[in-house]
C-alpha cells in the first residue's frame, strides 16, 4: 500500500484482484472506479495499442522469460497524456504453480524530459567541443605559423649580426683602394671577415640547439675571453662606430680587461653571446653614448660586464628581457638574442644577471666557470686536426653551383690532390666508370641525379670507394638519416680545415692513377684533357 510505485495483480486472464494507491493516483481514479474483477485492459486502455496479450501468452509458457518490461503512453480520463514504463511478471502460489501477473506502473515523465535534456545538453556539448577543437586547431596554427616567423626573424636577426661585418669590412676594402696596400690591414680584415662568416655558418647549426641541454659529447675547449672581447669589438665595429658616426651619433666602446685564465666552451657561441649583448647595448643608446666591456675573475669563475649607459630598462621589462620572442624594439626586434645568450649560457654552465633602470643605463654580468683540467668532469681530450695528405689523390668533385665547385677544386689543387669535377650526378657517372678515381666528393641535391642516387651507383661499381657528401642539412641529421653508403657528411658552407679532416679519415690506402697535369694545378686524364677548365 505504501510502495511509491502502482503495483496491482491480475490472473492469467489479465482480470485485476488488487491495487494500491499509487496505482489509483497513477491512473487518476478512486477505488470505486477501479473496479477489482474488471480486465486490466480496460483500466490501461494503452495496453491493446501495445499488444499485452501476446507478451502475457508468451510469458506463460513454460521455459520463457518470466519479467518484460515495456514503455506506455498513459491517456488517463482526467488528465493530460504522460509517458510510463511497465513491468510485467509471474505470479506464483506456495507451490511454485502459475496463478496470474504482478503489474509495476511509473510514471516516466520527468526521467524521459531529463533524458532528452541530457541529450540536448549532450548534443550542444559536443558542437561546443568541435567547435573548440576547431578554434584550438587555428590558434595552434597561428601560433605555429608565429612562432615560425619569429624564429625566422630571428634567424635572420643573427644572419645579420653575422653578416653585418663581412659587409662593413669588405666594403671599407673595395672603398678604400689604398687599403688594400697595407697588407696588415687587409690581412686583419680578411681574419674578421673568415670569423664573421664561420659565425653565420653556425646560425643553422644553432637552430637545433635553441635551449637544448649540453650533450656527453660537446667538445668544450679552453677559450681566452680577453680574445673574444676584442675579436667582438673589432668585429661589431661597422655597427657601432662607421653606422652609428655616419647618423651623426657617437659611441665610445671602452674595454677594461684584466688578466684572466680560460673558460671551458664553444669560441663561436661565447663571441655570439657578447655579439649579441653589444648589438643590444648600442640600439639602447640612440643618442650616443659610452658602452664599457669588462673581465675579471671572481673565484673559481669568469666575469664579463657589459655596461651601457643607454635609456635602461623598467624592472617589468628586466624580468620579461630573457623570455623568447619577448622584445621592445616593435618591428626592429625578434625577442630571441637574449634567449639565445640565456640558452647558450645554460650550455656553458654559466649565469646572467642584469641590472638596470630607467635613464641610468643597463649593467650584464656574465659568469662562466675557470676551465680546470683536473676539475672539468667533462673534459674531453682535444681532437687533433689531421694534416692534409702528403700524398696526392685523384678526386672527382660533383657540385652543380659553380661557386662551390670551383671553392672546392681550388681547396683540393691548393693541398696538391688531382681534381677532376662534373656538374651534376649522371656526368659524374659517366666519368666515375670510364676513369679511375681515389675519392668522390659529392654534393646531395643536384638535378637530374642527386647524390644519393650517385653514391649508390658508384657503390654498385665500385663497393670500396670512399664517398664524402655535402649537404647544408647535416646538422640535423640523425645516424639512422644517414644515406646509405656515405663514409663522410661535410656540412654546408665547407671549410678547408673540415675538408682536410675528412679526406685524412677516408683518402687512406689509394694509389693515384696516371693523369696528365695542366698548367691550373687540375689533374686530368689524358682522354679527358679536352674538358673545361674549373675557374
Amino acid at each position: 500500500e505504501f510502495a511509491p510505485d502502482a503495483y496491482m495483480t491480475t490472473n492469467l486472464e489479465g482480470i485485476i484482484r488488487e491495487a494500491n494507491c499509487a496505482a489509483l493516483r497513477l491512473l487518476r481514479m478512486d477505488r470505486l472506479e477501479l473496479l477489482v474483477g474488471t480486465p486490466i485492459a480496460l483500466t490501461v486502455a494503452a495496453l491493446e495499442r501495445e499488444g499485452f496479450r501476446q507478451r502475457l501468452a508468451e510469458m506463460n509458457v513454460e521455459g520463457s522469460e518470466t519479467v518484460s518490461s515495456w514503455p506506455l503512453k498513459m491517456e488517463p480520463k482526467d488528465g493530460p497524456p504522460f509517458d510510463a514504463e511497465i513491468t510485467v511478471g509471474i505470479a506464483r502460489d506456495t507451490s511454485g504453480r502459475r496463478v496470474g501477473f504482478r503489474w509495476i506502473m511509473r510514471d516516466v515523465t520527468k526521467r524521459k524530459k531529463s533524458e532528452e535534456s541530457l541529450r540536448e545538453t549532450s548534443r550542444r556539448l559536443e558542437e561546443a567541443l568541435q567547435a573548440l577543437r576547431s578554434a584550438q586547431e587555428k590558434t595552434v596554427e597561428q601560433e605555429r605559423l608565429r612562432a615560425l616567423g619569429q624564429m625566422a626573424s630571428g634567424v635572420a636577426h643573427d644572419f645579420n649580426n653575422a653578416l653585418s661585418g663581412i659587409l662593413g669590412f669588405t666594403e671599407v676594402l673595395l672603398d678604400r683602394e689604398q687599403n688594400l696596400d697595407d697588407k696588415e690591414r687587409v690581412r686583419r680584415y680578411l681574419k674578421l671577415i673568415n670569423t664573421g662568416a664561420k659565425d653565420a655558418a653556425r646560425v643553422v647549426a644553432r637552430l637545433r640547439e635553441f635551449y637544448r641541454h649540453r650533450k656527453q659529447n660537446d667538445v668544450f675547449l679552453p677559450v681566452d675571453m680577453n680574445r673574444v672581447v676584442n675579436e667582438a669589438i673589432s668585429y661589431t665595429q661597422p655597427r657601432w662606430k662607421d653606422q652609428m658616426q655616419a647618423s651623426g651619433v657617437e659611441i665610445m666602446v671602452v674595454p677594461k680587461l684584466e688578466k684572466i685564465p680560460p673558460v671551458p666552451g664553444n669560441e663561436s657561441e661565447l663571441r655570439g653571446i657578447l655579439t649579441n649583448l653589444i648589438f643590444n647595448a648600442v640600439d639602447a643608446m640612440p643618442e650616443g653614448g659610452t658602452l664599457e666591456i669588462s673581465t675579471l675573475r671572481e673565484g673559481q669563475s669568469v666575469v664579463l660586464q657589459v655596461r651601457d649607459t643607454g635609456v635602461g630598462m623598467t624592472d617589468e621589462v628586466r624580468k620579461s628581457c630573457l623570455e623568447p620572442f619577448f622584445t621592445t624594439k616593435g618591428e626592429a626586434g625578434t625577442g630571441l638574442g637574449l634567449a639565445m645568450v640565456f640558452g647558450t649560457l645554460a650550455r656553458h654552465d654559466g649565469t646572467i644577471d642584469i641590472r638596470s633602470a630607467v635613464g641610468r643605463g643597463t649593467t650584464v654580468m656574465v659568469r662562466l666557470p675557470v676551465y680546470a683540467t683536473d676539475r672539468d668532469p667533462n673534459r674531453r681530450r682535444v681532437p687533433r686536426v689531421e694534416p692534409a695528405s702528403a700524398r696526392s689523390m685523384r678526386v672527382l668533385v660533383v657540385e652543380d653551383i659553380a661557386d662551390v665547385r670551383a671553392l672546392l677544386v681550388q681547396y683540393l689543387t691548393g693541398d696538391g690532390h688531382q681534381v677532376e669535377f662534373a656538374s651534376n650526378g649522371r656526368e659524374a657517372l659517366e666519368l666515375f666508370k670510364a676513369e679511375t678515381f681515389d675519392l668522390v666528393v659529392t654534393d646531395r641535391a643536384m638535378p637530374e641525379m642527386n647524390g644519393d642516387q650517385l653514391t649508390t651507383a658508384i657503390k654498385e661499381i665500385s663497393p670500396n670507394k670512399p664517398v664524402i657528401m655535402l649537404t647544408g642539412f647535416s646538422d640535423f641529421m640523425t645516424a639512422a638519416e644517414r644515406p646509405d653508403g656515405v663514409d663522410h657528411l661535410l656540412s654546408k658552407p665547407v671549410t678547408l680545415e673540415a675538408l682536410r679532416r675528412a679526406l685524412a679519415q677516408v683518402g687512406q690506402g689509394s694509389a693515384p692513377p696516371a693523369t696528365r697535369a695542366s698548367s691550373d694545378g687540375i689533374r686530368r686524364p689524358v682522354s679527358q684533357s679536352s674538358r673545361p677548365r674549373a675557374t
